[in-house]
């Protein structure tokens, strides 16, 4: 499964349909201190699901535009919810790893929903990313995610171009995206898992072989 690439972060909204996917580089790596390192300062950056005091947290960062991550968020992610987040053994952690200016846009959109609506958002923007890609050839993507943004309570459009334009939100989103530097993410879908590294590809890009993945770390950690 291939993913985005850092280097397509630089795409003008006409162009972003257009793009291939690039893998991301890496593999396998361990931020300064090994695992559990995400334990540090920057920990709870990003929007959570499940128990805060879970045994393992997992962090993803994602684009909604890339379609690996919209194939990670419909066939593999809910395997993981139901069979670790929901049974409180894995805390998830979502990150906002923009790639192009149409991922900002989403963003701060979703940020600037009601709270708890975040993940509804994302959900959408996931369902309907062919249309906001076909938006962005066409020259209407704005009005295509102040559309998805109505649906989740952002009232109208001059409310969804503040949303865009707040400086508080988009500093949140750089803050966000500058833990990334800290795990070398080159694309997207990436996660990390008990402090390592690991690239969206082998085991990986399967439900069942990212569940395997994930009970061979929790049996390592003594829980069944």
């Amino acid at each position: 499964m291939l993913t985005h690439s850092r280097r397509f972060a630089a795409v003008a909204f006409s162009a972003l349909a257009l793009v291939a996917c690039g893998a991301a580089g890496g593999g396998t790596s361990e931020a300064e201190g090994g695992a559990g390192a995400e334990t540090s300062a920057d920990g709870e950056l990003g929007h959570v699901k499940g128990n805060p005091d879970a045994p393992l947290t997992i962090i993803e960062y994602a684009s909604p535009t890339c379609p690996a991550c919209k194939y990670f968020h419909d066939s593999i992610q809910p395997a993981i919810e139901e069979k670790f987040v929901a049974t409180g053994k894995v805390k998830f952690i979502f990150r906002e790893y923009p790639l192009n200016e149409i991922d900002v846009a989403a963003y701060a959109m979703a940020r600037c929903a009601p709270e708890g609506k975040f993940f509804d958002i994302l959900d959408d923007l996931y369902e309907n990313q062919e249309g906001v890609r076909y938006a962005a050839q066409t020259g209407v993507v704005k009005t295509t995610l102040a559309a998805i943004g109505q649906r989740h309570g952002i009232a109208d459009r001059a409310t969804f171009d503040a949303c865009l334009e707040n400086r508080e939100i988009r500093q949140k989103l750089a803050d966000v995206y500058a833990t990334s530097e800290k795990w070398g993410v080159g694309g997207t879908p990436t996660f990390i898992i008990d402090g390592v590294k690991r690239d969206f590809g082998g085991e990986y890009t399967t439900a069942d072989g990212f569940v395997k993945q994930i009970e061979a770390v929790l049996a390592a950690k003594g829980v069944e």
